[in-house]
């Protein structure tokens, strides 16, 4: 199915009164008088207002992916359902907009809608942070994404496209996901992945028929490694920070012998940059997806501060045991 381009939205969205066929909405304009949207690969996100001034998030798709309907109603059920935090109520209009376009057939095109949320995303706060050295808020902020991924695993599920803009910081802050395109759940096994996500935060060996729960692993440990990376030397995001990363990227997943970024955490004094960054390093030689231990990571992560955890692989297997995790849990907050 072709879908219409940005531009064919848009000029829908400014008669929205008349081009959709339940909602009852009105975009907010930008300075130049334009509906206020976020382009994507995928999808356009549009800022539109109810009668009752609620803000709406309303997502236009430009591309066709396999099993849309399914895939969306589904979420749909599973956040109404499961009562996550971090998770966004949305709910899924099929033939919803109509729409002109230069390149689609005219007619009704589904759309997705969620409560807008204001905040920031993990990125730019991790950005503010560093310039900030505020080293103690980074310490908070990687505990914060140890508890989310600890919430996604235990229900068995996988958002598919874990990155540092498709988590947003609220001004409350508390960490909300957004875009649900390649999410997997229990009832849509057998599917191929719709998406492979962000190059900066994905095994290289990723492909469609990588798509159960253990999706989210790479990405999970990139980010923990990453953020406790700054943790120790804030100044790494100047360095390596290309804007569609933290501050790994896909090339040390490709070659990382030879990334002197990984190197240089393979050596580090902190025994959890040290060992994470092996398990990362091995995930990438050998194309594994599902990382293990991956619980054990993350329920170490939570207990830890700005503190350096000297020592060697007898030292980190202290801390991970139970006796050690309580004794972590005495000192680190």
């Amino acid at each position: 199915m072709t879908f219409p381009i940005l531009n064919d939205y848009k000029a829908a969205m400014t008669n929205a009164k008349a081009r959709f066929a339940t909602l009852d909405i009105t975009p907010r304009l930008d300075g130049r008088r334009g509906p206020l949207f976020l382009a994507g690969n995928f999808a356009g996100v549009f800022k539109a207002e109810r009668p009752d001034g609620t803000l709406l998030a309303v997502k236009c798709f430009i591309r066709d992916l396999p099993n849309l309907e399914r895939r969306y109603q589904a979420v749909a059920r599973f956040i109404s359902a499961a009562g996550s935090p971090y998770f966004i109520d949305l709910t899924y209009h099929p033939a919803e907009v109509y729409v002109t376009s230069t390149i689609a057939t005219a007619g009704e095109f589904p759309v997705v809608t969620m409560p807008w949320i204001d905040g920031r995303t993990i990125g730019a706060v991790a950005g503010a942070l560093c310039e900030k050295n505020n080293r103690r808020a980074l310490a908070g902020l990687g505990r914060a994404w140890a508890r989310l991924c600890r919430d996604l695993l235990g229900r068995g599920i996988a958002h598919g496209d874990l990155k540092h803009d498709n988590v947003l910081v609220t001004p409350e802050g508390r960490l909300k996901l957004i875009d649900y395109d390649s999410m997997f759940l229990p009832e849509l096994q057998g599917l191929a992945s719709p998406l492979l996500g962000g190059i900066n935060f994905q095994n290289p060996a990723r492909t469609d028929r990588h798509y159960d729960d253990s999706v989210d692993h790479f990405s999970m440990l990139v980010m923990l490694l990453s953020l406790r990376a700054l943790v120790h030397d804030p100044s790494l995001l100047a360095k390596y920070h290309n804007g569609e990363n933290i501050i790994l990227s896909h090339q040390d997943f490709v070659t990382p012998t030879a990334s002197p970024l990984l190197q240089m955490l393979l050596n580090s004094d902190d025994c959890f940059l040290a060992d994470w960054s092996g398990r990362l390093v091995a995930a990438c030689r050998t194309g594994a997806l599902r990382v293990p231990g991956m619980r054990a990571i993350l329920r170490a992560a939570l207990k830890l501060d700005v503190n350096v955890e000297p020592g060697g692989p007898r030292r980190l297997f202290y801390l991970l045991t139970a006796g050690g995790r309580h004794h972590a849990a005495g000192r680190l907050k």
